[in-house]
């Protein structure tokens, strides 16, 4: 059995507030829609990939699926699911979802090039958004269907897309246990790039985080609203700072501190909506 009492912990306090925005905007009758609609996305991906992408199994691959099921068994909490590989050279993995089913999609590349232990960051990464029902709403939707949501609104979901990205960062953290891991994963999917000293990644990373601030409160950008992800430095910033709680959690001793984590929350939610001062959507 898992330890997924302890998960709700590491969600981004900016993604609850986010969320809590959105739901009272929408009303009920939206909400009812939305898991309707995402039932039926649910179903119609998993039958493209049944069609499309190769199932990987016990038997067939028996180390990836035991990486793979050791997170499952670590988070628990009545998650079911199946995992793919489809053939690609880019560092990328995604999640269906339906309440706590889902179809973890991870491409050849991470199978081929990614250590066990990177391997558990993606996958804890992908599984947070189950945990978190990150699936409740598609910014793809959104993108592709404006008329029916005001600016507002969309931008609101946009702002939590970027904040549920630092909640999945953590449950990632939590499922490989290192923060070097969790560093070296996320630098080799944005750089493509393999065999850098992990402190030079470091190093690089947290000057990066410091140029970037520095140009989020100088310049404004107008297209920044539009990002589904937070910019890679601020998702590294996220999980450096809070890194030594989130591995307090895990270990369930008494070196974990809500008053301080909540403070890392404060302090990324004021990079996050830095961006969002910066930008004006138009619709």
């Amino acid at each position: 059995m898992g330890i997924i009492q302890n998960i709700e912990l590491l969600r981004f306090a900016y993604e609850s507030d986010l969320l809590r925005i959105i739901n009272a905007q929408l009303g009920p009758a939206s909400a009812k829609l939305e898991r309707e609609r995402t039932k039926n996305l649910f179903d119609i991906r998993r039958k493209e990939l049944l069609g499309d992408a190769v199932h990987i199994t016990p038997d067939l691959m028996p180390e990836t699926y035991e990486v793979y099921q050791s997170c499952l068994d670590m988070l628990g909490g009545g998650l079911s699911g199946d995992l793919f590989v489809q053939q690609s050279q880019e560092y990328n993995a995604s999640i269906f979802a339906h309440h706590k089913k889902f179809d973890l999609l991870v491409h050849s590349s991470l199978l081929r090039d990614f250590s066990e232990d990177e391997l558990r960051f993606v996958f804890g990464h992908e599984l947070g958004h189950v945990i978190f029902e990150h699936s409740r709403f598609s910014v793809h939707d959104i993108l592709s269907n404006t008329e029916g949501i005001s600016a507002d609104t969309a931008n609101l979901m946009f702002r939590w897309s970027r904040a549920a990205e630092v909640s999945a960062d953590r449950v990632g953290l939590f499922c490989c246990g290192k923060l070097d891991i969790a560093v070296t994963a996320l630098f080799r999917t944005s750089s493509g790039l393999s065999g850098i000293d992990t402190n030079r990644m470091l190093r690089s990373f947290r000057r990066q985080y410091e140029e970037l601030e520095k140009q989020i409160m100088e310049v404004s950008d107008h297209l920044s609203w539009l990002r589904a992800h937070p910019m890679m430095p601020i998702r590294f910033k996220a999980l450096e700072l809070a890194a030594l709680d989130i591995l307090s959690i895990k270990q369930a001793n008494a070196g974990f501190s809500d008053k301080g984590f909540r403070r890392v929350d404060r302090q990324i939610a004021g990079i996050l909506e830095a961006i969002d001062v910066a930008t004006v959507p138009v619709m």
